[in-house]
């Protein structure tokens, strides 16, 4: 069902040439592809473990999402080896998504552009420049490399593009914000194909401390248990690592050079709550409006969605107000879409989250199926929303929606089809 667009010029731009995804990359602990993503999430096989770290003179002991090694993935980049952990992730996934869409001599360099999205962007190098003990000297390297725009900077590098080209921070929906960018940019005319997407590598002790003071970071004496998303017994999320990348290009350029395309992002949304640093009022209006604008940007009603992949962090109040959320769009418990939180299974990767959580929104699309709610075993009342517990339900998904939340207020939506042109 369509209605009129709150942003009618947006929507005609995206019904006259849709933006459609033609190849996607990831690094995480789910996984070196999307892939073992994929088969990661629809399985609930979550990668926590236990990590010690030292920060202030003390240790403390808390469980995270680490990547396995990838630097094979960046190995003929020499200069990556050099570089912040998180601009690493972006350059793998940014490498295995550009050759999945077959980009190589069929965009001229000049048309594809670069948006990234990171929360905490090159913290690595940042401490290593401001600890006077390691390293004992200030590498001329760290000039660049301590910079938010080397992560868009390395990739347009490494693979030889000159278009539009930057790093964007939304907090925990920065990617989400990479994204919607990135396809402006190709609705405007300024590039035929972006790489967009996100990186994060939050799993050191600076970010682990002010995480952990902030109260966010959940805890239970079974690392695999600690992110329980709408559970009754959540009390916070499980860090973790990693980047994902994906390939948006407009549809014209697409069928031009015979691509396969993986899906269309139909439309997006983003917007900011007043409701402090923590970023999320109780009852879930501003979400709930985001949802909507996205909704109307697209064309589309509420009832077009067949699954929204929540942003379930897995603490109290963000599940909560979600839910809410989900209830203001959608309505009472007949007419909500199912909805599942995929974060036990990556982790929390902060601004590269929503990035991966859209690779996932594909796959499912793809496979015709809703990956499940690891670790939700006992629903909390107070989530009252069609959540998908413990395994993989079938599903016939032609719509679906991915939803993000962040400090500050940040929030964002986006929508994805399965077919180029609803």
């Amino acid at each position: 069902m369509r209605l009129r667009g709150m942003n009618p010029i947006l929507t005609k731009l995206l019904l006259d040439d849709p933006v459609v995804i033609t190849g996607t990359g990831v690094v995480s602990a789910a996984g070196l592809s999307a892939g073992d993503l994929w088969q990661n999430a629809r399985s609930a096989r979550v990668n926590a473990g236990w990590r010690d770290f030292e920060f202030g003179g003390g240790s403390f002991h808390r469980a995270v999402c680490a990547a396995p090694d990838f630097e094979s993935e960046i190995a003929s980049f020499p200069r990556a080896r050099k570089m912040d952990r998180a601009a690493q992730f972006g350059l793998a996934a940014a490498h295995q998504a550009y050759k999945h869409a077959g980009l190589d001599a069929d965009v001229p360099p000049d048309r594809i552009g670069v948006c990234m999205g990171t929360s905490r962007g090159p913290v690595e190098k940042r401490a290593m420049a401001m600890d006077g003990e390691r390293p004992q000297r200030i590498l001329p390297t760290f000039a660049a490399n301590g910079t938010i725009g080397s992560f868009n900077g390395a990739i347009s590098q490494f693979l030889g593009l000159y278009g539009p080209s930057f790093t964007v921070s939304a907090t925990c929906s920065s990617s989400a914000a990479a994204i919607a960018l990135g396809a402006e940019q190709i609705l405007l005319g300024l590039a035929d194909a972006m790489v967009v997407g996100g990186t994060d590598a939050p799993l050191h002790p600076y970010i682990v401390a002010q995480l952990d003071a902030a109260g966010v970071l959940g805890s239970h004496e079974d690392p695999l248990r600690t992110c329980r998303p709408f559970d009754r017994s959540r009390n916070g999320i499980c860090l973790g690592e990693g980047g994902a990348v994906l390939i948006l290009e407009s549809a014209r350029s697409a069928r031009r050079r015979g691509a396969k395309v993986l899906g269309r992002l139909a439309g997006w949304a983003t917007g900011v709550e007043n409701a402090g640093r923590a970023g999320v009022g109780q009852g879930g209006g501003m979400l709930a409006n985001t949802m909507n604008r996205a909704l109307q940007n697209a064309g589309l009603t509420p009832e077009a969605i067949d699954y929204v992949n929540a942003h379930g962090t897995g603490t109290v109040v963000n599940d909560a107000a979600e839910s809410e959320a989900m209830r203001k769009v959608f309505g009472d418990q007949s007419a909500l879409p199912p909805c599942s939180s995929t974060k036990p299974i990556t982790g929390h990767c902060m601004g590269a989250t929503p990035a991966m959580e859209a690779i996932l929104c594909l796959e499912a699309l793809r496979h015709q199926a809703i990956p499940p709610t690891a670790n939700c075993s006992d629903q909390d009342p107070a989530c009252p929303v069609d959540v998908v517990p413990l395994t993989t339900r079938g599903a016939r998904l032609q719509t679906v929606m991915s939803t993000s939340l962040g400090f500050w207020g940040s929030h964002a939506a986006l929508i994805f089809c399965a077919e180029a042109r609803a």
